[in-house]
């Protein structure tokens, strides 16, 4: 009897090591039994049948044709990786309206692609993880100062920038020497030496386009000009925005390719345009100067994007890794190329590896280390009654006094020479 209940134990715990050895989906014929251990704690990454089922769902805020560019780059990832993605693109106006709508209800996607600026308020809320939490080494110590402090908040990076498309002044060389200067004046005394050249001539030829209504276009200018902030200005760093706007082209968009076109033929000397349009418009006869000064302290005049990760997401590893993906030195490459943004890695501005920045990119105070506080500039905060007096003023409609009350209240006191 004794001997029945044996072999009926027996045939019971070989039953159940059958069904165990099945459930973990163990292998023993490969390798030791080290290997074994390995891969039965250590999930090795989901095969792309399993990913299929569990697509990363992606949502971004981009034009046509960047978005385009994104397309084909995860093309390349989902060949590559066997790990689906599921893009959206929103376009609208009220992107970010649209996305926080979708968080609150739980409905948000795994990862965003947005204007850094919105980095803080999503973190603040806490629609986002912190960086540190889905990537083991983040690209923080190595990212442009002022971008990243955009994403910082409470001791964390919220994001994991993409690139930046910054306004810059670009020159018709020699057109600028017919006025007397080798290249942009740099202060405000170069400035006003110059417009002194520009009044004594006869003609009355536009010298400089600037993009009509544009309060990024006028930003750029007034910093060329000499300003520190286009928020908290003096009359001296306004005064020669002012007398220039007799020799200033305002450019439709529809009419931007002709500007170019009479850029290049010297018929202007000087257009203030993104980066990304200077790119797609490069020419041996061109040369460009970055405002750094003024990107320093107002880093969202950047114009940047970068991505975050949601803290709905299903899977945050897999989303490091198509950020990963995207932000890698070949992907960056393929995005400039495309797109005309510009990376954000100081190693990119200082490595003779990346040489295919055309035309080169020379910085110096956007590589320093942020002072602390231009990501909550005033600037920003009266950014909608920036952009309004600014284009009454560069239009004419208002005066130097008009402008300062619309921006401080009330005029500041001019400063002595």
């Amino acid at each position: 009897m004794k001997r029945k209940n044996y072999w009926f134990l027996f045939a019971i715990l070989l039953l159940s090591l059958t069904s165990l050895s099945q459930g973990q989906n163990l292998n023993p014929s490969s390798g030791s039994g080290q290997e074994r251990k390995t891969m039965s704690w250590n999930p090795q990454p989901s095969s792309p049948q399993d990913t299929n089922k569990q697509p990363i769902r992606v949502v971004t805020h981009l034009g046509e044709s960047d978005y385009k560019e994104l397309l084909d780059i995860n093309h390349d990832f989902v060949t590559d990786t066997g790990i689906q993605v599921e893009l959206r693109n929103i376009p609208d106006a009220d992107a970010y309206r649209q996305l926080t709508a979708m968080l609150e209800v739980g409905e948000g996607p795994d990862i965003m692609l947005v204007n850094s600026p919105w980095i803080r308020p999503l973190a603040f809320n806490g629609y986002i993880l912190p960086a540190e939490s889905y990537q083991s080494n983040t690209s923080g110590s190595d990212v442009i100062s002022p971008i990243l402090s955009m994403l910082e908040w409470n001791g964390y990076e919220w994001g994991i920038p993409l690139d930046m498309d910054p306004y810059v002044l670009v020159w018709q060389v020699q057109a600028l020497e017919s006025m007397g200067t080798s290249g942009i004046p740099e202060s405000t005394k170069e400035w006003k030496d110059m417009l002194a050249r520009l009044e004594s001539r006869k003609d009355q030829q536009k010298a400089v386009a600037v993009p009509a209504g544009d309060a990024y276009a006028f930003a750029a200018l007034f910093s060329a000009a000499g300003g520190t902030s286009p928020a908290d200005v003096t009359a001296d760093e306004l005064e020669p925005v002012g007398r220039i706007r007799p020799w200033i082209k305002f450019i439709d968009n529809g009419a931007m390719q002709e500007a170019w076109t009479s850029l290049k033929e010297g018929e202007l000397a000087l257009m203030t345009a993104p980066f990304s349009a200077v790119h797609e418009n490069k020419n041996s006869t061109l040369a460009l100067r970055i405002p750094e000064r003024m990107y320093a302290a107002n880093p969202f005049l950047l114009r940047g994007r970068s991505f975050a990760v949601s803290s709905q997401a299903q899977h945050p590893e897999k989303a490091a890794e198509w950020i990963a993906y995207m932000t890698s030195d070949s992907s960056q490459r393929s995005w400039y190329d495309s797109t005309g943004n510009l990376p954000v890695l100081k190693q990119i501005y200082e490595s003779d590896r990346f040489q295919w920045l055309k035309p080169p990119i020379a910085l110096d105070l956007l590589l320093k280390p942020a002072d602390g506080g231009g990501a909550d500039s005033r600037l920003q905060s009266k950014w909608e009654d920036f952009a309004k007096a600014s284009k009454l003023f560069l239009t004419g409609k208002s005066t130097e006094q008009q402008y300062r009350e619309a921006m401080n209240g009330h005029p500041k006191e001019k400063t002595g020479n």
